[in-house]
């Protein structure tokens, strides 16, 4: 197989044939054609092209976070490295990874079907002043509401539990 022409590091910043691409307007484009395939390959794909994209770890990046208020509720807001923006929630759940070379965990966001974004350490950083406690099954554990959802935040999970989601 080829090599792919583009490349997406472990930063979210975005490769055609080694050089970067700078001009946001550029990548903002073809992540819209951005797909995952079930054999986790990556590619832009329209009605006419495919083009396989190899990705480090994930496409995007959460850069912004902000918290809105809806009918007594408090709901999480992101934004990504490509000003795709979504509210945490069931479709769009937040979980940690723990990374095989140390024991830091690593927090993720389901943006769309098999598209991940990992947060930002800033964004990370607003995160912890929103940590809550709650109970379940008699064990207290931290993290973080949106809405009515709970998201724990003191366990690894795996990505793969949530790439089927709609």
């Amino acid at each position: 197989m080829n090599k792919a022409p583009f490349f997406i590091n472990a930063q979210c910043e975005w490769y055609y044939k080694e050089s970067k691409i700078t001009r946001h307007s550029m990548v903002k484009l073809f992540s819209t054609i951005l797909v995952r395939d079930d054999d986790d390959t990556y590619h832009l794909r329209t009605p006419v092209e495919d083009v396989l994209v190899e990705v480090k770890d994930v496409p995007y990046m959460i850069t912004e976070m902000f918290v809105t208020n809806k009918k007594n509720l408090s709901y999480i807001c992101f934004k990504t490295n490509v000003d795709f923006s979504l509210i945490l929630g069931r479709k769009n759940p937040l979980w940690l990874e723990k990374k095989d070379s140390s024991k830091e965990l690593i927090p993720y966001v389901l943006v769309k079907k098999g598209l991940i974004a990992k947060v930002s350490r800033s964004v990370y950083y607003q995160l912890v002043e929103l940590l809550e406690v709650k109970k379940i099954n008699n064990t207290l554990h931290n993290g973080l509401y949106s809405g009515k959802e709970f998201f724990v935040l003191d366990k690894p999970s795996s990505r793969h539990k949530y790439l089927s989601l709609d």
